[in-house]
């Protein structure tokens, strides 16, 4: 399905980063894994490579601006192009309105939103040529209408800031045949929400989520762009 692709993963270190990574490479993608953790993007390359696909680790801060541009030279140099871009990289950040900093405010912002937008920046340079696919990551938090939770202010307005921007660069792209969408999961079970919530066990698992992530990237949704895939999950208890 995605044989002769390229495609560079986010957050491909654990979670659903490395479930869509995996899954792409058993399609037939060339993967480019980045994380800021190299021992977890090494291991997600290494889990690809054992298999006989074919993956690449960077280290890489997404919400570093010299480190995206950094990487995007690096992906291009080594493959000529960029077919697919999934930016899923996140952090969590739950506190009380009026206990948060603006620092602590604009950390989520840069890492959840930020990063989404400098990576579509660089990608849209390497997809003019040729057109292709971005996956984006939110979360049913930035969605309207969805339940929301005391201590998730920073959070929901990093995600619906990926929403946002999702729908303008749907936009931008069509004239380049570039197409934006983005899905937008309930709970994951991932070690991040394990974290926050260790009562809790959700019905959503990663692999789940790069199922959905693989329908939106891929040419069976040719022509499909702007849209919100969102995905429900349900919790229970551990």
């Amino acid at each position: 399905m995605l044989s002769g692709k390229t495609a560079l993963i986010t957050g491909g270190g654990r979670g659903i980063g490395r479930a869509t990574a995996l899954l792409f490479a058993k399609n037939g993608a060339n993967v480019v894994v980045c994380s800021k953790t190299r021992g977890e993007v090494d291991e997600t390359a290494e889990l690809i490579n054992s298999k006989k696909g074919r993956a690449t680790a960077l280290e890489c801060d997404v919400s570093d601006e010299n480190a995206v541009t950094l990487m995007f030279e690096e992906v291009k140099n080594k493959f000529g192009g960029l077919d697919i871009l999934v930016n899923n990289a996140g952090i969590f950040s739950a506190n009380l309105v009026e206990n948060t900093s603006l620092a602590e405010f604009n950390r989520a912002l840069s890492v959840n939103s930020g990063s989404v937008f400098l990576c579509c920046r660089e990608a849209f340079k390497l997809m003019k040529a040729g057109g292709g696919s971005i996956v984006n990551v939110s979360s049913l938090s930035g969605v309207k209408g969805a339940k929301k939770f005391p201590g998730f202010a920073a959070y929901c307005a990093s995600k619906f800031a990926v929403v946002g921007l999702t729908e303008v660069l749907a936009e931008e792209g069509k004239k380049q045949d570039i197409r934006v969408n983005v899905v937008c999961p309930g709970a994951v079970d991932t070690v991040m929400l394990d974290a926050a919530f260790p009562n809790v066990q959700p019905r959503l698992s990663p692999e789940q989520v790069a199922e959905a992530i693989l329908f939106l990237a891929s040419p069976r949704s040719a022509g499909v762009s702007g849209v919100s895939l969102e995905l429900q999950s349900d919790l229970l208890p551990k």
